[in-house]
């Protein structure tokens, strides 16, 4: 029996916002990524993942801002906030 339930992991829009929370709650460096190894991380996040580790701080905070108003955007969109 095949599940039509998919991994929501392996999405690049999960895997950039649980990057951007990650790094937010303060996890630092290649540990961000880490609880998503079992599922490979998609291109996208992979470039989130390169930014969040930069070594300039505006760097690491232009790419956080951003995933941050994607993830309230998507949240907005579905209404959670109310």
């Amino acid at each position: 029996m095949q599940s039509s339930v998919t991994n929501p992991a392996r999405s690049s829009d999960f895997q950039r916002a649980f990057l951007a929370l990650r790094y937010f709650f303060g996890a630092r460096g290649e540990a961000l990524a880490e609880p998503l190894a079992a599922v490979g991380l998609k291109p996208a996040s992979a470039d989130t993942l390169r930014g969040l580790c930069h070594e300039e701080r505006s760097e690491r905070a232009q790419v956080l801002a951003v995933e941050l108003g994607r993830l309230a955007t998507a949240l907005d969109e579905r209404s959670l906030w109310r």
